[in-house]
């Protein structure tokens, strides 16, 4: 029988895909170049990252160019780590508005202690408007692959200047769509001294054809699960890193980020699991809040084997 974090995960998607309708994933395109090959020649240019501000960002990939954006939330000073964050599918980070509710917000902007790192946020492209207008632009498949590209190339461009700017470690931290943007860097890209995704993994295409986010996805993209898979996963790209930059959590009962699908992808890290699902798990602030402050710190602040 499931349990009620499994019922959630599964009501919820299943009340999402009626009232999205015919706006599901890949109904207008499929074709596309494969995520991992976008994402390693996706390239960006950041600002100082210690002025306060959102800042707009155009990230130069293979399929054309997307609109991103990134905020230094808080600037402690070069002698502090730096945390990049990536917000979750459908989240507008940057609203703080009084009755907004967003992972970035509810893990670091209200949090009652001080986050003792610089902390950036970033934005995805498609996260500036309604979530009507997002999923609209996930009917092309291209589209969430130069999604998710956009959002390696930002990632990266901070990280490199943060590395430049700073002798203490860089982290990248995600949750859910977060989670596989920063998995997808460690696997193009590995300049980040500790990863922490949240609720993601390297098999990402699987998540579209047999978890119960397939519902989700428009019929004839389900009709084809290999060549989801073909363009959307990256697993040999992520396990060929070693395993001791990588700091994992996932939730046991998790129908949309499946824990036996996604943890294999782990293998040899220090893998932390919830007894939650999905929607349960993400709502858990406090617990994720103390898993991203556990790695921050841990970490040397010598440079992690990159010296």
């Amino acid at each position: 029988m499931p349990n009620i974090h499994e019922l959630l995960d599964v009501g919820t998607i299943q009340v999402s895909a009626l009232l999205l309708r015919d706006a599901t994933f890949f109904a207008r395109s499929l074709d596309s170049r494969p995520l991992v090959e976008v994402a390693s020649e996706s390239e960006a240019t950041v600002d100082d990252l210690g002025r306060a501000g959102e800042r707009s960002v155009t990230v130069d990939t293979p399929i054309g160019t997307f609109e991103t954006a990134y905020m230094p939330w808080q600037w402690r000073g070069p002698d502090y780590p730096t945390l990049i964050y990536h917000h979750g599918s459908g989240e507008r980070p940057f609203d703080f508005g009084r009755f907004s509710s967003n992972s970035f917000r509810r893990l670091f902007v209200t949090a009652d202690e001080a986050i003792p790192a610089n902390v950036i946020a970033v934005r995805a492209p498609f996260h500036d408007g309604s979530n009507t207008e997002y999923a609209r632009a996930m009917g092309d498949l291209e589209n969430f692959v130069g999604m998710l590209s956009a959002s390696v190339g930002l990632i990266d461009a901070l990280a490199t200047q943060a590395n430049d700017r700073t002798s203490c470690p860089v982290l990248a931290s995600g949750l859910s769509l977060g989670g596989w943007a920063v998995n997808l860097h460690r696997a193009c890209f590995d300049i980040v001294d500790r990863y922490v995704p949240i609720f993601a993994g390297a098999a990402l295409g699987e998540m579209f054809v047999s978890s119960i986010y397939r519902k989700m996805t428009a019929e004839p993209a389900r009709r084809r699960p290999d060549y989801l898979r073909e363009i959307l996963d990256f697993e040999a790209e992520f396990s060929a890193v070693g395993p001791d930059d990588c700091v994992p959590l996932l939730a046991r009962y998790d129908r949309i980020i499946e824990y036996d699908r996604q943890r294999p992808a782990y293998a040899g890290m220090s893998l932390s699991v919830l007894e939650n699902g999905h929607v349960t798990g993400s709502l858990a602030t406090d617990r994720l809040r103390e898993h991203v402050l556990s790695v921050l710190s841990t970490c040397s602040t010598d440079r992690i084997g990159r010296e």
